[in-house]
């Protein structure tokens, strides 16, 4: 009788806490400044992420140094990486087939980095920086906190939040930055003469992450040409292991 007289204050104890666990959701942001800020508060809380990149597009380049400038495809730019942002460490791999073909590897450990290509041939070259290689800053991040929130606030950049869109699975905010060619230069006074260059930013956050899923810059030049860069987020927090290359792999 003893046993039977706790499964009932047991069984009320777990579905209260199973009703906690289902109802604890996120509340919903609609403010797309907040929604950015919050995505990239999580990035600074991140311990690891990988990284999908594609480029689309045809840009007018004088690659040759002729003064002639030729078309230059980008479809098929591919861009991969692991990035240990706790650590430091990077391993990444990019494709340009528009270049030749070129294909190289980027591996940073600490302040050495890696850097081997098709053009070098098959062994690393490396070199030393001070400070990390990470497309992350992670040395400061309330003053991270604190410019992006500066810059979300210019009249220039002006977010939209968009109708929430399927990610990877997942339910995600849409936010949209459109900048034209004058809100860029008032953006960036030091870049000199931006004809008619525009930029279309859209982000798509996890509603219940609230981390970053993936950014599209669809780019705009009048003299240069159009291309969409699309970056994928995903594999956060997983486990790496990022180390340098074996010594008789570098040259």
């Amino acid at each position: 009788m003893h046993r039977r007289s706790l499964a009932l204050p047991t069984l009320l104890v777990v579905a209260a806490i199973a009703a906690g666990a289902c109802g604890g959701s996120t509340p919903a942001l609609s403010d797309p400044g907040e929604i950015l800020t919050k995505a990239v508060e999580s990035l600074q809380k991140a311990k690891t992420v990988h990284m999908e990149a594609t480029v689309d597009g045809t840009l007018s380049l004088d690659l040759m140094g002729t003064g002639q400038a030729g078309d230059l495809t980008l479809t098929g730019t591919k861009l991969t990486a692991d990035v240990d942002i706790e650590g430091g460490n990077l391993a990444a791999s990019v494709a340009v087939p528009a270049i030749l073909g070129l294909t190289a590897d980027v591996i940073v450990v600490g302040d050495d980095t890696y850097t081997r290509t098709s053009m070098t041939g098959d062994k690393y070259q490396m070199s030393s920086t001070s400070g990390s290689g990470l497309p992350v800053d992670t040395s400061d991040p309330e003053q991270s906190l604190k410019d992006l929130q500066e810059w979300l606030g210019k009249p220039e950049v002006d977010p939209e939040k968009l109708d929430d869109s399927s990610c990877g699975g997942e339910s995600c905010y849409q936010v949209k930055i459109d900048l034209a060619a004058d809100e860029l230069g008032a953006l960036i006074p030091d870049a000199g003469d931006l004809g008619a260059a525009t930029v279309v930013l859209t982000v798509l956050v996890e509603k219940d992450s609230l981390r970053p899923s993936r950014l599209t810059f669809d780019i705009t030049a009048a003299e240069l040409g159009a291309m969409t860069l699309t970056l994928n987020l995903s594999k956060w927090d997983e486990s790496l292991d990022i180390s340098a290359p074996p010594a008789d792999e570098v040259q």
